[in-house]
């Protein structure tokens, strides 16, 4: 245990190492990196909190104020992923409705507050007593409802802003790895909650689950540094240390090559107009294989497969919309002879490019 003890305690050295970097570090949106130096920083303290529970020391008078003190935390970090990922993909900083996502935080420490107020003296009584929670009227399902709030921000955080315009194929993927680093922590954390409550698992053994907690934790922080090059059009695989690069045989020139040939296809023999189009389809036409063909896509344009030809099949219908006076073509029509299946994804796909619908830029169109 004293290793575990002693292993914890050089992350808790590492992290507050890292906050202080976030904080100096100069690439990058300074607010943002802020937010991140905080995250890190809260997280430091909570493993500092774990390790002095395991060692015993938070029990003596120097440490007994940590008892309880990490519980508001679990309830700030997905407010700060939010906040975060929202700077990075809107450029937003904090507003006053920000306030809200304080809410749970504040009623954890109202609920523990009459243990908090406990002198020294006091409190290292009841600590030795056991009786902490004979202090505070902190229910059985209230750690149920911290594991909600803690997925909540994941989904909620990832489902606000992937489809934003600025979120390319890139920037898409980095955000997956992000929040889904957000997500192995709060699985990690809702699995120990779950396993202890069921008696599956000795709650002393709670550092086996603390220290998965950290490496998701530790991802957080790396793609939270690699954030600036990805946005700036760094493939995000070639930021990543733990996964080989793979060669794909294609290049630099060969794959600017590649991509002006891929433009000449698509606005010569235009195949976006065929509604079955698929990669394997397009790759043939280039010539390429299909991995190669999807990574120009990816890389050059930054766009998904069907990204890339549904934007063709949107310039296309823009163009039919505004001679629409003349040639009388139903929406529906339209999203049939530009390759669309159905009228909904043609909608979808033309808001996700223009930021109106059809209709919206049928009338903007006529009017000017």
């Amino acid at each position: 245990m004293d290793f575990i003890i002693l292993l914890f305690l050089c992350f808790v050295f590492l992290g507050v190492v890292l906050s202080v970097l976030f904080l100096l570090k100069k690439k990058g949106d300074r607010f943002a990196n802020t937010i991140l130096s905080l995250y890190t920083f809260l997280f430091s303290t909570e493993l500092l909190n774990n390790a002095l529970r395991w060692s015993g020391a938070i029990k003596e008078s120097t440490f007994v104020h940590f008892n309880l003190a990490h519980f508001p935390l679990w309830t700030v970090y997905g407010p700060l992923l939010y906040i975060y990922i929202r700077r990075v993909v809107t450029g937003k900083g904090l507003q006053w409705k920000d306030l809200l996502f304080l809410i749970p935080t504040i009623t954890i420490i109202a609920v523990l507050f009459p243990f908090y107020k406990l002198g020294t003296t006091d409190k290292l009584q009841v600590i030795q007593q056991g009786a902490e929670f004979q202090f505070i009227p902190w229910p059985w399902y209230g750690i149920w409802l911290v594991i909600a709030v803690l997925f909540f921000y994941a989904f909620f955080t990832y489902f606000s802003f992937w489809r934003n315009k600025k979120v390319g194929y890139r920037e898409n993927k980095w955000m997956k790895w992000f929040v889904g680093s957000y997500f192995g922590f709060a699985y990690m954390f809702a699995l120990y909650i779950t396993l202890t409550w069921f008696g599956l698992m000795d709650p002393k053994y709670d550092y086996f689950v603390d220290i998965v907690i950290v490496f998701f934790i530790g991802l957080l922080a790396f793609f939270g540094f690699v954030q600036p090059e990805v946005f700036e059009g760094k493939p995000i695989e070639k930021l990543l240390p733990f996964v080989k690069y793979r060669k794909t045989g294609l290049s630099d020139a060969l794959s600017l090559e590649m991509k002006q040939k891929l433009i000449r296809i698509m606005e010569t023999e235009k195949p976006y107009f065929n509604n079955e189009l698929r990669l394997d389809d397009l790759s043939r036409l280039m010539n390429l294989s299909r991995n190669h063909t999807s990574q120009i896509i990816n890389e050059h344009f930054n766009l998904s497969f069907f990204d890339f030809v549904n934007k063709y099949r949107v310039k296309e219908a823009k163009n039919l919309l505004m001679g629409n006076g003349e040639n009388r073509l139903t929406m529906t029509q339209i999203a049939y002879d530009v390759g669309f299946n159905n009228r909904a994804s043609f909608y979808k796909a033309f808001k996700k490019f223009t930021d109106v619908n059809p209709t919206v830029y049928k009338q903007q169109a006529s009017a000017s």
